[in-house]
């Protein structure tokens, strides 16, 4: 096992070296800077090169590919999105969540702090109803009536609580109050006492990649609140979030 680790932990100091130089390295050089034989460089190298992490130049010297550098930059990527979320549940005191729409569901990506909403785990890849969510309707919002009517072509909507929007042509009107003010609200809609506000993600380039929510249960925080204090905070960190997120290739309308 140790032997392993040591071997590990010499091919990711060899991806450091490369990732760190400015200009493809040979075979030699490796070797001395690392401190490690070439016949042992060598086979790191071709083992990363058969899986598409390295490649040689025409001198014969080895670089970084394009992409274990999308690899990096993803996992960077989520991690400052965790953070951010992080940051945001922390000062609002709510739990924060991003996620995209698949259909009538609302998928989720990311939750901080974990929790469980309407019996359902909020984690990476859980389910929730687009109609009865804040995250749901500010994204359900983004389609025109003709992409509504054509994802639930019945007209009636699930109803969670006394408060859930079962009608097509009430969550079209009350959808185009959401576009229009650029937020959504949710207070009871899935569940009794929970109540949520979300905004949408945009990257640089002006496309959806998805949707930012809070939300709170128990009657910690009044709807006025989410409106005053909630959304604000929302938006402010939505400007920096949306441009972390792959773009899905979802268009803005």
């Amino acid at each position: 096992m140790e032997s392993t680790l040591r071997s590990v932990g010499r091919a990711m100091e060899l991806l450091e070296t490369l990732g760190r130089a400015r200009e493809p390295v040979p075979l030699h050089a490796l070797s001395r800077q690392l401190g490690i034989g070439k016949a042992t460089v060598r086979r790191f190298l071709l083992t990363f090169q058969e899986l598409g992490y390295v490649a040689r130049d025409a001198r014969g010297a080895y670089l970084l590919t394009g992409r274990l550098r999308q690899i990096s930059q993803g996992a960077f990527g989520a991690m400052a999105v965790r953070r951010g979320l992080q940051e945001l549940s922390q000062e609002a005191g709510v739990a924060a969540s991003i996620g995209r729409l698949d259909g009538t569901d609302v998928v989720y990506l990311y939750r901080e702090p974990p929790g469980v909403v309407a019996g359902v785990a909020l984690a990476e890849g859980a389910r929730l109803p687009a109609h009865a969510t804040a995250i749901g309707k500010v994204l359900l919002a983004q389609h025109s009536l003709p992409q509504l009517q054509e994802l639930y072509p019945s007209g009636r909507l699930a109803a969670y609580t006394e408060r859930t929007i079962t009608d097509l042509p009430l969550l079209a009107g009350a959808l185009q109050e959401i576009r229009r003010q650029g937020w959504a609200l949710s207070d009871g809609e899935l569940d009794e006492g929970l109540c949520a506000a979300a905004v949408p993600l945009y990257g640089a380039d002006g496309r959806l990649t998805g949707a930012l929510n809070a939300s709170a249960s128990g009657g910690s925080r009044a709807r006025e609140a989410f409106v005053t204090e909630i959304v604000p905070a929302l938006l402010r960190y939505a400007k920096h979030l949306g441009d972390l997120l792959i773009d899905q290739g979802t268009s803005r309308p």
